[in-house]
């Protein structure tokens, strides 16, 4: 039956299984919050007057805004596509959203999406150890599996633990990466608690046959190597990627391996319709323990995922763009466990971990006026999951959903938005989530002021449904009820913005295993959670070739149940960033600042101390197509656990050459 309920959101980091951890002092600096907050506002504050309204921190920026706050001129604008599932300028939206550009993912080096989004305001990541172990990301300080990963719009969350295997996803081939902080169940379904990463990969737009290619070597005998090839004529686009990553690790069972490719095309029938098709394969495999401060010589974990998505748009008439599309995604874990050297511990069952998801859509965008535009649509998607163990399941999960959203402005300033969305599914039965945002921009002052409310949950996951021993089928979804306000302002003719946003969000019927009277673990609707907070973000570009960018995140959460924090979830974080060109050469900075923490030992909660962390990047262009750069990651040497009993790699050094064409 249709369940509406409002109340706390909760959040205890899933279960992570990795390496031990050496626990050392946290940093002076983040201990006490003031000192940072006083640097990071004075290193970023203008001391100019008021301007436009956009920016997109590039040197040659010249767009101009319109009375209604949209941006025109020949400048680059920050296009989004998750906030209302039809490209938009990310300036335009409701929703409090940072896009993270292909240009700032170029010049920052990063060889993973996840240590992109560490210096995201809202986002918190925690990873087990180094390359390769597992990663968590909590939006809002929501659980991992509270935040919905989309590749071109693909879920690629697992429905086994409802998290993705972001520790994977490397950057090559990328667009940009929008995340998109705040509940989203209206347009997304389920698992949108948290917000929504959609990492949106490159489509080729320049004529003819294009090639890159790069190599870099750095610390650990790490390897990468990865190439690109492009072609465009007359009605047909497509890029293709490879990828390979190898690398030795700091300690005895540290190594890495992913293999990766990628292809988007795109196929134009006539100017009205055309056929876009994608395809993302990565097969890794790394070296894990048997839990914190329990190392293991020989465990390793395969992971094998790929998603094909194909999808045919056609516009009938000049008000009416719809769309019709197909993905398949298939995740598979294998963990194997071999008896150490000298037999101390029993060889462990292989686990082995094979799911497919077929999903079909269809969505209509009508232009009704040239104020008002309606988003609609219908989803279906069955899953598979099979485990193999000493005892697995086999199980299957079916979804019908259909969605509605409209979207309107008003006197060219008042924009107001709402939609609802009603899920149906085997398991659980109905769900609706309705949802509600509006932005006001004021043109005199070039002052966006946004607000958001709306309900969103989380499906119950195959192992809470039907892992053997534990796992329950009579569990509800977790839902909750949040919302959101703040304002965007812009000033010194668009070269500054500053978002500042006040969220809370409340989540009940938290899912955990509870012992029962005869010492057996099940799946229970039992916790509660409440999370609130701030977030800060400013970006400013100081001079032609300068551009500073801050970010500060407070917060709050509490376990409705028990009365405490919730662990692995900082009261404080924040980051510095900076981007220089000078002549031939590029810098990139980013300095990340993270407060102490709540975490177990066991089933005693200690206190994770804080620590601050600065990766660079210097690019020298020998010539317009061929670069050299040298990357430096924890340049600090700060010694910290992102999860306690995981320890954190210390400098590491790579260089590599990219020879673009």
């Amino acid at each position: 039956m249709v369940k509406w309920t409002s109340v706390c959101q909760t959040v205890d980091l899933l279960l992570t299984i990795s390496p031990p951890a050496r626990t050392k002092s946290e940093s002076k600096f983040v201990k006490n919050p003031i000192p940072f907050l006083v640097i990071l506002f004075t290193l970023s504050s203008p001391a100019q007057g008021f301007g436009a309204k956009t920016i997109d921190l590039t040197p040659s920026e010249t767009d101009t805004v319109s009375g209604d706050g949209s941006i025109s001129g020949s400048a680059p604008v920050r296009v989004v596509v998750s906030a209302s599932r039809r490209e938009m300028p990310a300036e335009e939206s409701t929703r409090f959203i940072t896009v993270i550009t292909r240009d700032q993912i170029e010049r920052s080096g990063k060889t993973y999406i996840f240590d992109l989004l560490r210096s995201t305001p809202g986002v918190h990541i925690a990873q087990s150890g180094p390359a390769g172990r597992g990663v968590t990301v909590n939006l809002r300080g929501t659980n991992a599996n509270h935040t919905l990963v989309l590749i071109d719009g693909v879920q690629v969350n697992g429905p086994t633990t409802g998290q993705s295997a972001i520790e994977h996803i490397t950057t090559q081939s990328v667009e940009r990466v929008e995340v998109l902080r705040g509940a989203h169940s209206v347009l997304y379904g389920a698992d949108a608690i948290g917000g929504v990463i959609n990492i949106v990969m490159r489509q080729e737009d320049r004529h003819g046959l294009h090639g890159d290619a790069n190599f870099e070597y750095g610390t650990f005998q790490t390897f990468r190597e990865g190439g690109e090839l492009s072609a465009a004529y007359d009605r047909i686009q497509s890029l293709g990627s490879f990828g390979r990553i190898d690398s030795k690790g700091p300690g005895d069972n540290d190594g890495y391996q992913n293999t990766t490719v990628r292809n988007r095309s795109k196929v134009h029938f006539s100017e009205n319709s055309n056929l876009e098709t994608f395809f993302y394969y990565f097969n890794a495999q790394s070296g894990i323990d048997d839990g914190a401060f329990r190392q293991d010589p020989n465990r390793t974990l395969k992971s094998r995922e790929q998603v094909v998505n194909s999808r045919y748009n056609i516009a009938l008439r000049d008000w009416w763009q719809q769309y019709f599309q197909y993905s398949f995604f298939h995740d598979l874990q294998v963990d194997f466990d071999p008896r150490n050297s000298g037999g101390a511990d029993p060889e462990a069952v292989p686990f082995r971990l094979d799911t497919d998801r077929h999903t079909l859509e269809y969505q209509s965008t009508l232009f009704v006026r040239d104020w008002d535009v309606i988003v609609l649509g219908y989803e279906f998607e069955h899953i598979a999951s099979n485990i193999k163990r000493s005892v697995g399941f086999d199980e299957l999960m079916r979804t019908h959903a259909v969605f509605f959203q409209n979207e309107a402005t008003f006197w060219d300033s008042l924009k107001l938005v709402g939609g609802v969305r009603l899920d149906h599914n085997n398991f659980y039965g109905v769900e609706v989530n309705p949802q509600f945002s509006g932005s006001w921009w004021l043109e005199k002052t070039q002052t966006r002021v946004k607000g958001n409310m709306g309900r969103a949950f989380k499906a119950p996951t195959f192992n809470e449904l039907s892992f053997p021993n534990f796992g329950n089928q009579n569990v509800r979804p977790e839902t909750s009820w949040s919302w959101d306000a703040g304002i965007e302002q812009y000033y010194w003719d668009k070269r500054g913005r500053l978002s500042a946003a006040y969220f809370r969000n409340s989540v009940k019927d938290l899912i955990q295993f509870v012992s029962g009277s005869t010492g057996v673990f099940t799946a229970e609707n039992v916790a509660r959670a409440r999370l609130q907070g701030v977030e800060v973000e400013h970006e400013i570009q100081l001079h032609e070739h300068i551009s500073l960018s801050t970010a500060y995140t407070y917060t709050s959460t509490e376990d409705r149940e028990t009365g405490k924090r919730l662990t692995r979830r900082p009261w404080h974080q924040g980051k510095i960033g900076l981007t220089a060109d000078y002549r031939k050469f590029k810098f990139y900075a980013d300095w990340s600042l993270v407060g102490g923490q709540d975490d177990t030992q066991g089933s005693v909660r200690v206190r994770n101390k804080g620590y601050t962390r600065l990766d660079f990047t210097l690019t020298y262009s020998l010539t317009e197509y061929l670069e050299l750069y040298g990357r430096v990651e924890n340049a600090t040497d700060d010694h910290f656990n992102e999860v306690l009993g995981f320890d954190q790699p210390p400098p590491r050094f790579f260089g590599g050459v990219r020879l673009k064409g």
